[in-house]
């Protein structure tokens, strides 16, 4: 700054001494000599290359640091980069290294889960054990034993048990006892006992098949052979060898009682006995039915062939009375038509589609109710449905699912009322659609007839 202040002086050196020149012409002073021009322009441009020269080195040294930094940057970027990649590297193993020791952990962590349940299949698996083998006479351990017994020891000695057991029991053993026959009655006989699983009777009573009747008491079989069990006894058995297979004779086995329709409908409570009660009803307007449209169809042919060859003769008052004969729907349409012969075709043609009209109401008779009961029946076995499952609900509410018996019988409601209701429904809508069918064609005939007759009339006296 210092040097571009003198250059700023020197130029305006020029300047001054003009002012100074003119006041010294308007004053006394003695005159200034002038500077040289020439002189004044050399050492400004002296000046001019000093301060360019001062400048380039400036930039010279401020290019050569700049490159100097740039090159240290571009160094330290590297090494600062690689520090990175170290430290990536560095966490990509850490994150391995934990992952594999996640799945160590969860490895662990199931192989601890399978230790537990492993340990406890095995207690309980000893004790199910040791309860079936007490069945069998075995007490359990000693206690004083049995701290020092270790899980792997208590199965050998049960299996060792179990083993022992099923070779008594592999044997086939015949021996003196006591069995039932079917009517309940003890008697004193041989008993075959094939293992543990079958057992045949032999007395001079009865013999048969032997079922557990509980506590290791048997009973004969409903469903048993008595010759082929004797024979078996006697060594005279041939064919099939009749068998009853139980798993254990602790326990009764109850033979299957023969369901009869009491029994269903009785199993399905009050709503199962009034649908079969419908159902009884329906089968008795479908028969009285039957009957009605039976007698209003009959001898309809036969009948209007008469009346026509009445007619063909000229007969009118024979026509009427042999329509009068019959006691049918068709007769007496004919018999209202015959009497009113005479009249004019229209007014005769009403005359008839008014005694039709007159005998729909009996050929139409109990069809409707039919109709009803099939539409009600399955909606009563809907009903013993439901009243069924909100039984078996408040049974498992108060008793829990334990127990599969407690629960048939709201089943059985549910079940049953259902089917009696179905079986009820079907044969009602299908007997009442044939019916009605059968009852739409009688009316038919009887137009039919009626209109043959105003024909054959029309066409002998027309």
């Amino acid at each position: 700054m210092k040097k571009i202040s003198i250059i700023i002086c020197l130029l305006m050196c020029p300047w001054v001494m003009a002012q100074d020149t003119e006041q010294a012409a308007t004053t006394t002073q003695p005159p200034v000599p002038q500077a040289d021009p020439v002189q004044a322009r050399q050492d400004l441009l002296l000046a001019y290359k000093k301060e360019h020269a001062f400048l380039t080195a400036q930039v010279n040294n401020i290019t050569r640091r700049l490159a100097e930094y740039k090159q240290n940057s571009a160094v330290e970027k590297r090494r600062i980069e690689s520090m990175i990649s170290q430290l990536e590297n560095q966490l990509l193993a850490a994150e391995s290294t934990a992952s594999e020791l996640e799945d160590d952990i969860y490895q662990i962590q199931r192989h601890s889960e399978s230790a537990q349940d492993n340990q406890g299949l095995i207690e309980s698996t000893i004790i199910q054990a040791q309860s079936t083998m007490t069945e069998h006479g075995f007490s359990g351990f000693e206690p004083a034993a049995e701290p020092a017994l270790t899980e792997l020891d208590k199965i050998n000695t049960l299996v060792g048990l179990a083993t022992d057991h099923l070779d008594q029991q592999a044997s086939i053993t015949r021996q003196p006892g006591q069995f039932f026959l079917t009517d309940g009655t003890a008697v004193n006989g041989q008993i075959i006992q094939v293992g543990s699983i079958a057992s045949y009777g032999n007395s001079p009573q009865g013999s048969g098949v032997l079922a557990p009747a509980g506590e290791q008491q048997f009973k004969v079989w409903q469903d048993s052979d008595p010759e082929a069990a004797a024979g078996i006894f006697n060594g005279q058995s041939a064919g099939l060898l009749p068998i009853f297979l139980y798993e254990s004779a602790l326990k009764a086995i109850e033979e299957r009682e023969q369901k009869t329709i009491i029994s269903v409908i009785n199993s399905g409570g009050l709503i199962a006995w009034i649908i079969a009660g419908l159902g009884a009803f329906a089968l008795l307007l479908i028969v009285l039915r039957v009957f009605f449209l039976n007698r209003a169809s009959a001898s309809t042919e036969k009948l209007l062939g008469g009346v026509v060859t009445q007619i063909e003769n000229r007969d009118v008052e024979g026509a009427i009375k042999l329509a009068h004969q019959e006691s049918s729907s068709s007769s007496r349409v004919l018999l209202s038509a015959l009497r009113n012969i005479e009249r004019d075709r229209e007014h005769i043609e009403d005359i008839v589609s008014e005694s039709i009209l007159h005998e729909s109401s009996q050929l139409n008779r109990f069809g409707s109710l039919i109709i009803v009961i099939a539409t009600v029946a399955p909606l009563l076995g809907l009903l013993g449905t439901v009243t069924g499952m909100i039984s078996t609900f408040d049974i498992i509410t108060e008793f829990g699912t334990g127990d599969p018996k407690l629960l048939s019988s709201g089943i059985s409601i549910a079940l049953v009322t259902t089917e009696v209701g179905l079986a009820v429904a079907i044969p009602a809508l299908l007997f009442g659609n044939i019916l009605s069918g059968w009852a739409e064609r009688i009316k038919d005939d009887m137009e039919k007839a009626a209109l043959r007759a105003i024909n054959v009339y029309k066409k002998v006296f027309g």
